[in-house]
């Protein structure tokens, strides 16, 4: 008899442990604040603080369970983050301006966007004053703005360049359909060095060098969110830079981090290492605490936005950015 009633005892004690369980975790779970955070792009290392906070517990310590949802072309995350629909974003600072004082930037990660120029040195295109009479291609998803300002500093007119419509590859570079073509330095750049291309053959124009650097990644949410809860915004700032900061010591494992994420398997581990190698370099963690806003970059950011119609002159140029993280006050 015993042989009957041992297992089934034992059965019966098992019982009651997962229903307890479940209720456990399900308390941990609503305990925690459901936030969404919009990327501006699709999934890749150049996000990877972001997911390695969600990996290691970060956001969990902060009390919050955060949902990471990929951007695309055509999704608008300014939109849904302004609007209160989703409540932090990544993006470009510039990009930010047409809601300029309905959103608030509350920590700059990448203090340059990575935005470069590239030109086959064979055309003999060493700087933006030889884009003169050139065909110049670029992104129209703002891209094109800081090419504006790369001319407006050097004092040539939009005119006498021809600026076409940039795809989302490097065809019209690679069959010479224009002279120059728009590469980020985390993407496209070490794509044209896969393909063959190499220092001795590209000759590459950084805006900084025209006056025209704009800032990069961005983490923002909207101006009412804000104000009602600063608390939850400085958690999340502050779980992600955490985030940040593990992916810039241990960028192989963050990798890996983000490499989990992709469920269709459209990434390589070798091509997604060296993009975070080098978005690690546009952070810039050895000059500025990560999340720094740099308000003077910030200010030649906005002039261009205004110069552009982009920024309300009555907006203050203060209420556009959390203090907290401002490297001026």
């Amino acid at each position: 008899m015993r042989r009957v009633y041992l297992p089934l005892f034992a059965a019966f004690l098992c019982l009651p442990l997962t229903p307890a369980c479940s209720k456990q975790k399900d308390s941990d779970t609503t305990r925690l604040r459901p936030v969404t955070l919009r990327l501006q792009w699709l999934l890749q290392t150049q996000f990877a603080g972001y997911y390695v906070a969600r990996e290691k517990g970060y956001y969990r310590e902060a009390g919050l369970d955060v949902r990471i949802e990929e951007g695309a072309y055509g999704k608008n995350n300014l939109a849904t983050v302004s609007e209160g629909i989703e409540e932090f974003g990544t993006k470009w600072i510039f990009d930010l301006m047409p809601q300029a004082g309905r959103v608030v930037i509350l920590a700059n990660i990448m203090k340059d966007n990575g935005l470069l120029f590239v030109s086959k040195k064979h055309n003999g295109i060493r700087s933006v004053h030889d884009f003169v009479g050139r065909r110049v291609s670029v992104w129209f998803t703002g891209n094109e703005y800081q090419l504006f300002a790369m001319l407006d500093s050097a004092g040539l007119r939009r005119e006498s360049v021809s600026i076409v419509a940039q795809h989302f590859d490097l065809n019209q570079f690679v069959r010479g359909e224009v002279d120059v073509a728009a590469a980020m330095s985390y993407n496209e750049l070490l794509q044209l060095e896969k393909l063959g291309y190499g220092a001795r053959d590209l000759s590459v124009i950084n805006p900084a060098s025209s006056g025209a650097a704009f800032p990069g990644d961005s983490i923002f949410t909207s101006r009412a969110f804000f104000e009602k809860n600063p608390e939850i915004c400085k958690k999340f700032v502050d779980a992600s830079i955490r985030g940040w900061e593990y992916a810039i010591r241990y960028p192989e494992e963050a990798t890996q981090i983000v490499l989990r994420q992709d469920i269709k398997g459209r990434l390589s581990r070798d091509d997604q290492l060296a993009q975070l190698v080098n978005v690690i370099k546009l952070i810039r963690a050895d000059r500025w605490p990560i999340g720094t806003i740099d308000t003077l970059s910030l200010s030649n950011t906005v002039y261009y936005a205004r110069r552009y119609g982009f920024f309300k002159n009555d907006v203050p140029l203060q209420s556009l950015y959390h203090t907290a993280r401002a490297d001026r006050q």
